[in-house]
């Protein structure tokens, strides 16, 4: 990889939802506002992507004006979002400027993220060039380091993965099928719920574990509409993200442990 190499990333930051067990007290609108590692986690996402040896427009998709008025010392824009993650998905890649063909996607809240990992990512992707690249982290990758984190995991014949938070998309050829995304989203703390949307002989394979992940996703590309990889993440952290007051607690420790102060590069933006 190369600094040359060009794409545009956009982080996003979810639903406004002060309901959240996460936000109880803080006042905060949205789970990707709150401080991890003693800043916003969305910060720590922006900063992965802008330190990373990769040239990238960075765009937040967000209507919280909280995110809004974060600043950083590197630029980013601004970018509405919609309801759920494959609608806002959708919404920020359609409304993005015709800047070449690679989008790439994270999660806003991802703390943990590093740069490294969005390398290797959008590395083993460009590489590949599938109309959609998808990051999953192996179950043994995880448990060698943080036994303790607990995961969502889908079962393959060659293990079982979690979903890394990461996505890497061809605007020429993504042609999806919004509602089999949106099924999928909705489904994604639940992975087995996806497998009865395929065939008989498909499923069967899948509940056996018969079909690797990669193949697995070679039977996901028909319903898709697109062909589909996915990249196995040699990095525990990079499906780790922040859902519930459990994997806070884990993430300020990993961040103490990698030692040295947080830097917080925010400051209020000044009003035009």
């Amino acid at each position: 990889m190369t600094s040359s190499q060009h794409l545009q990333a956009v982080v996003l930051t979810g639903s406004r939802n002060v309901h959240n067990p996460l936000l109880a007290g803080t006042g905060l609108q949205s789970k990707v506002l709150l401080p991890v590692g003693g800043k916003p986690m969305v910060l720590s996402v922006l900063e992965a992507i802008a330190a990373a040896r990769f040239s990238s427009k960075i765009w937040v998709s967000t209507q919280d004006e909280g995110v809004a008025a974060l600043r950083a010392t590197f630029p980013f824009d601004l970018l509405p979002n919609d309801t759920g993650a494959v609608r806002s998905l959708l919404k920020a890649l359609y409304s993005l400027p015709p800047e070449g063909d690679w989008v790439l996607f994270v999660s806003g809240d991802h703390p943990l993220l590093t740069p490294q990992m969005l390398e290797y990512f959008v590395q083993q992707g460009l590489r590949r060039d599938a109309a959609l690249a998808v990051a999953v982290v192996e179950r043994g990758v995880v448990r060698a380091a943080y036994p303790q984190s607990q995961r969502t995991y889908f079962h393959s014949k060659d293990g079982a993965f979690s979903g890394g938070n990461l996505f890497l998309i061809n605007r020429r050829k993504f042609q999806p099928n919004v509602a089999f995304m949106e099924t999928i989203d909705r489904n994604r703390k639940k992975p087995w719920k996806n497998a009865w949307m395929l065939n008989p002989v498909s499923l069967l394979q899948i509940l056996l574990r018969q079909l690797t992940m990669a193949e697995v996703a070679v039977k996901a590309s028909g319903l898709l509409g697109c062909a589909t990889d996915v990249i196995s993440m040699p990095f525990a952290e990079c499906c780790m993200d922040v859902d519930k007051p459990s994997d806070q607690v884990l993430a300020e420790r990993i961040l103490l442990e990698r030692g040295g102060p947080a830097v917080d590069l925010t400051a209020a933006r000044q009003p035009a």
